[in-house]
């Protein structure tokens, strides 16, 4: 493959797509259709990336291993410190799952499985229902309330603090300091001098994550822990293969990335599944009628939505690429265009048609590859009980009153910041 084989470089700017444009944000429809259309690969001056929409070349390069994660291989990416310069972030992130090498990620992928059986995630299942049912209960006004704030940002984070088994005073660490600075430091759309205040951010929640495993390993190692109610960081520090044992950092390299995802994405889950339920009662009644079906409904509800505006981690070409008949340069910042591909007619018949019954065999909703989503079980089950709560308390006495409001200053989600509901309760 030579350049010279490529057809002229496709560029172009925020009159195309603009991610911060509020109109967009609102209905994403119009500059999906016209990316997967006109722009499929495409190099965006203003964003400095090359944005890739259709499904099968997203799905492509999510499965190729010559292109990496590691921000380290941007081409633009700061100097790296010496390691003698290190903060607790920096040894966070050479030991994270996106940045190590392939061998050693397939190892913290092997020691993490147990963590994710389904005993264990069955007793963390009956925390989380608690922390959902409490969550609803706190509900200030139940027959008029904004589900952008009284649900969907509490729920995935204080799910994930049950889960790792965080006190209660300490679930606004993980919210307002950990979860929403990690997502931040890494994104190379910020510039230097903001990624390091983000960076900085993180480090207390990091060494509070660090002393809670540090504790519990003390106490595994002293029998003061019952190992018949062991949970996720219990079986994390008691799973040996082979030998091998996961270190404290490794641990605490897994809890973040549940954290990042849940501080961030699976926010957008909880408006997007109740506001697509309530515009679509024909589907809300079938869901309801066969509730078997309620996964597939929390993978279309992301699908259908269009509430990414880029994709999951960048990748770097660890050398010259050719998609799409446009050349990827070695170095070069490449996004996977989630929401496009999602909606992509090549892969799904009639893509703005919402069905609770529709078949997602083959999707990338929650990536694909070596890096698929290590958190999707937890999301589910999330999603699941938001559903079932809502069902059980308000039944079809619930619509959305008044106009959905968007924050259309957000890196990478269509974030509602506003989802009025109103219900006979």
């Amino acid at each position: 493959m030579t350049p010279a084989t490529v057809a002229g470089r496709v560029e172009i700017d925020l009159s195309v797509y603009n991610p911060f444009d509020v109109e967009s944000v609102r209905d994403p429809y119009p500059s999906v259709e016209r990316l997967l259309t006109d722009y499929p690969v495409a190099f965006h001056k203003d964003l400095n990336a090359w944005l890739v929409s259709p499904h099968d070349l997203v799905a492509e390069i999510l499965r190729d291993p010559r292109y990496s994660t590691r921000f380290a291989d941007w081409k633009d990416a700061p100097a790296p410190k010496a390691e003698a310069e290190w903060n607790l972030y920096d040894k966070l992130q050479s030991l994270a799952l996106p940045v190590v090498a392939p061998a050693e990620h397939m190892r913290l992928r092997r020691l993490t499985a147990p963590a994710f059986s389904r005993r264990v995630m069955d007793r963390i299942e009956a925390r989380i229902r608690d922390a959902v049912i409490g969550i609803f209960d706190e509900i200030e006004n139940p027959a008029e309330f904004n589900v952008a704030t009284e649900i969907a940002a509490k729920v995935p984070i204080r799910a994930i603090a049950r889960m790792v088994g965080v006190p209660p005073e300490a679930e606004t660490l993980f919210e307002h300091g950990l979860g929403w600075n990690l997502v931040r430091a890494q994104n190379p759309m910020y510039a230097a001098q903001d990624r390091q205040r983000y960076i900085e951010g993180t480090l207390p929640g990091l060494r509070y994550l660090l002393d809670i495993v540090a504790e519990r390993r003390a106490a595994a190692t002293t029998g003061a822990e019952d190992d018949a109610d062991a949970d996720f960081i219990g079986t994390l520090l008691a799973t040996e293969i082979d030998g091998e044992r996961l270190t404290d950092w490794e641990i605490v390299t897994l809890i973040t990335a549940l954290v990042t995802a849940g501080a961030d994405t699976a926010v957008d889950l909880h408006t997007t599944v109740i506001r697509a339920l309530l515009l679509h009662p024909d589907q809300r009644a079938i869901l309801r009628a066969r509730p078997e079906l309620t996964e597939g409904a929390i993978l279309e509800v992301l699908r259908w939505s269009g509430h990414g505006k880029f994709g999951g981690f960048p990748r770097f070409p660890l050398e010259d690429i050719e998609v799409g008949g446009q050349l990827l340069e070695k170095g070069s910042f490449v996004m996977p265009m989630f929401a496009p591909a999602w909606l992509d007619p090549a892969k799904w018949p009639e893509p703005r048609r919402f069905d609770v019954t529709r078949n997602h065999a083959g999707n990338i909703i929650f990536g694909a590859g070596p890096h698929l989503c290590i958190g999707l079980n937890l999301v589910k089950a999330q999603g699941r009980l938001v559903i079932e709560e809502f069902e059980r308390r308000f039944g079809d006495q619930a619509e959305i009153v008044g106009d959905v409001e968007y924050d259309p200053t957000h890196f990478n989600a269509r974030r509602m910041t506003n989802l009025t509901v109103r219900t006979a309760a």
